[in-house]
């Protein structure tokens, strides 16, 4: 996959989680089930970016962890969401990861795939 593949793939994305976090939904009553969603949803979010643009893993940890602060305040707003500070910390540590997993594979990419600028 390319990496404009990648970037529209993760903007998608982006609306993606935008429209499901602010959507009413009614999820299973597992203990921690969100928070699992939360970080994994943001992790597959970093780790798009961050092959899509590459030398910017650390403002892509930081955006993506800005936009779940974002949601849940607007979450917050709404009659049938809750802001919570747990899905926040889940949300910064999956892009945490998702931009840790990204460093990696950027390491075993084909050069075609790597640039110098971006």
């Amino acid at each position: 996959m390319s990496r404009m593949a990648f970037e529209r793939l993760a903007w998608a994305y982006v609306a993606f989680i935008w429209v499901m976090s602010l959507i009413p939904l009614t999820m299973p009553a597992m203990p921690n089930s969100d928070k699992i969603g939360h970080f994994l949803a943001y992790g597959l979010l970093a780790l798009w970016f961050g092959l899509a643009r590459q030398r910017k893993l650390p403002h892509i940890w930081l955006l993506a962890s800005l936009m779940g602060i974002a949601i849940e305040f607007a979450q917050a707003l709404t009659p049938y969401r809750s802001f919570d500070t747990h899905d926040m910390l889940a949300n910064a540590a999956g892009a945490l990861i998702g931009t840790g997993i990204a460093a990696i594979l950027l390491q075993f990419l084909p050069h075609t795939l790597k640039t110098d600028h971006s």
